[in-house]
């Protein structure tokens, strides 16, 4: 325990997807939904990034019709291969909001944002960015 807490200590932000993949996830049934849903399990590595800043690249996957957007989802992989489309699994998706309007690009993007992780909300994915930014590649 203590070897991971100090392994935490000098992780770069740079952590991205690799971190992200480290949730177990577990079908339960959801009252508020009627269904099986998946539930994340996050580990104490994962949990110790809540609040802090990460770096994820991937493709945007917009959820309006604006060219402009400051909310919208990003996916590891392009849109054809994308948690939504392409049969990946829910690791694979943030959800990225921002104080500033993003232009929607069907390029590789990279965002800087604090984590926010999600296991009660079944409406909202896994993983949260806020107070998001997209750095240069």
């Amino acid at each position: 325990m203590i070897l991971i807490f100090i392994s935490c200590l000098f992780q770069t932000p740079n952590s991205g997807w690799e971190l992200l993949s480290l949730v177990e996830i577990n079908k339960e049934y959801d009252e508020f939904v009627g269904a099986e849903i998946d539930k994340p399990i996050f580990p104490d590595k994962l949990k110790f990034q809540e609040g802090k800043k990460i770096i994820v690249d991937g493709f945007m996957i917009p959820l309006e019709q604006e060219a402009e957007q400051d909310y919208f989802v990003l996916s590891r992989f392009p849109y054809q291969s994308c948690f939504f489309c392409g049969g990946t699994g829910p690791e694979t998706v943030i959800e990225v909001f921002s104080k500033e309007e993003f232009s929607f690009t069907d390029d590789r993007i990279r965002v800087e944002g604090e984590l926010e992780l999600n296991d009660d909300n079944p409406l909202q994915l896994f993983y949260v960015l806020r107070n998001s930014k997209i750095l240069e590649l």
